[in-house]
């Protein structure tokens, strides 16, 4: 029932990350990432990634986020979709998300509604219940 296939998810180094937004920086209009990312700056506006997005301890982001895996520190006003969602202790997350994985750790701020596997679940309640 709760087996299914599990999918791991490796640690990002620091020498991973392609981009940065450093602290003290400000950036306002939508971002589109191919390559692992930290922000420890301030975003204002939708950030869509298809690799790792790290929000730094001093990092915001007041916008949608779009991307395969995320990692927060500082503080998101957005809803989210990823397949891997981490809180990290004091981290703060305002907004909805849609995800397969959510960890929150203690200290953690999480204010919104969540919706884990949502596709999956649809169609596999809509072919059973069929038969």
């Amino acid at each position: 029932m709760f087996g299914g296939k599990k999918e791991s998810f490796k640690p990002v180094e620091t020498s991973d990350v392609n981009t940065l937004i450093g602290e003290g920086c400000v950036f306002e209009g939508n971002l589109n990432l191919s390559t692992a990312t930290r922000i420890d700056g301030k975003v204002k506006g939708n950030i869509r990634s298809e690799g790792m997005l790290i929000i730094g301890e001093s990092g915001s982001v007041e916008g949608d986020i779009n991307c395969s895996e995320i990692l927060i520190h500082g503080v998101v006003n957005g809803n989210i979709e990823a397949r891997r969602i981490e809180l990290k202790k004091g981290a703060t997350l305002n907004g909805d998300v849609k995800t397969d994985v959510f960890v929150i750790e203690e200290g953690a701020v999480y204010n919104g509604h969540c919706s884990m596997g949502g596709a999956h679940f649809t169609e596999s309640l809509s072919v059973s219940s069929g038969e």
